[in-house]
């Protein structure tokens, strides 16, 4: 698109010159090799341009400059020679002798040539860095728009998750086989729940919560997913280290623990260990199947990956090794101002 601009600008100086200059200049070929050589010396300038976009502002100036002056060194001499050279040979092809016309060449001792020199080298630029914004501005749509996408999906996931039926209806029956058994020993069980329920009710809603707070309610969600009927699983969860004035985000370990769970295989029972270790703002988790390494059979999918991108972007990293059964997620929590 850029060529085609410079090809049309060569023609309107090709017909300002034939008709308004005072030595008309007749003959297209001279236009034609130096558009070429134009459109052909374009890319230097702006790969130039591109490779120092992301530096500081003077640094740009400078190397821009600086080639300015490299690239009309090369423009005056060898180019113009090699357009000269071109011109003469071109017109033993396509003209007769006595309807040929010596080249107008540009030179590099007027001061008008180097001052349309360094015009039309800004124009460029100006171009090159025009181009390079709305480029960069539609990679940062699109990117915006994925991201708004994929949190469309993670509230959506988020959604489900706290309206996850399967979680409250194994807890109900578990409830109901206590009351009936014994109901005095159904208060403690009813108390984790109403309290869990109200985590994710009202207190999940922020962006960032208190990291004691999550862990008081991944205690009572574990308890309560211990003690499920049926339950093929059975989690001990130890922490270690200070995280008084830490914040996570909510149900972020819920989610991992929860889907390490379910994606365990079925044959017999599995033990899992979680091991929770603060140390200044970092903390890590690490999940492991004490009784067999295979039986931590999930694999970390993409949702995992987007979410953590989103909320701790360039602060976690996250490892799994099903060899050795284990789990570990590094994360850079916010400390409360």
């Amino acid at each position: 698109m850029y060529a085609l601009m410079e090809a049309t600008i060569q023609l309107l100086f090709f017909i300002v010159l034939n008709n308004f200059g005072s030595q008309p200049v007749s003959i297209i070929e001279v236009h034609l090799l130096m558009w070429f050589f134009q459109c052909l010396l374009i890319w230097p300038i702006w790969w130039v341009a591109w490779s120092v976009r992301k530096k500081k502002v003077i640094v740009q100036v400078l190397v821009n400059l600086g080639f300015y002056i490299i690239y009309s060194y090369l423009w005056f001499g060898p180019v113009q020679d090699a357009i000269g050279y071109l011109y003469d040979n071109l017109l033993e092809i396509t003209r007769p002798e006595n309807k040929r016309l010596p080249a107008i060449l540009d030179q590099g001792d007027q001061y008008a040539y180097l001052n349309y020199q360094l015009i039309k080298h800004a124009f460029r630029l100006l171009w090159f860095y025009l181009a390079a914004y709305f480029y960069n501005y539609r990679l940062a749509e699109k990117e915006r728009l994925q991201l708004a996408i994929a949190n469309k999906e993670l509230q959506l996931k988020m959604l489900k998750w706290h309206l996850n039926p399967s979680f409250y209806f194994k807890t109900i029956q578990h409830l109901r086989k206590v009351a009936d058994d014994k109901p005095v020993n159904a208060t403690g069980p009813i108390l984790q729940l109403a309290k869990v329920m109200e985590y994710v009710i009202y207190e999940a809603k922020e962006k960032l919560i208190a990291v004691k707070k999550e862990i008081q309610f991944l205690s009572n969600y574990i308890q309560l997913k211990n003690q499920q009927l049926g339950n093929c699983s059975n989690i001990d969860m130890e922490v270690t280290g200070e995280h008084e004035k830490l914040k996570i985000a909510p149900l972020l370990l819920t989610g991992i623990i929860d889907k390490i769970v379910t994606e365990q295989p079925v044959a017999g029972k599995a033990d899992f260990r979680m091991l929770l270790q603060f140390s200044g703002n970092d903390m890590e988790l690490i999940v492991t199947a004490d009784t067999n390494p295979g039986n931590l059979g999930f694999i970390p999918d993409d949702a995992m990956q987007t979410r953590l991108k989103e909320l701790y972007p360039e602060k976690y990293i996250m490892s799994y090794s099903a060899d050795e059964g284990q789990f570990k997620l590094n994360i850079k929590l916010d400390a409360e101002r």
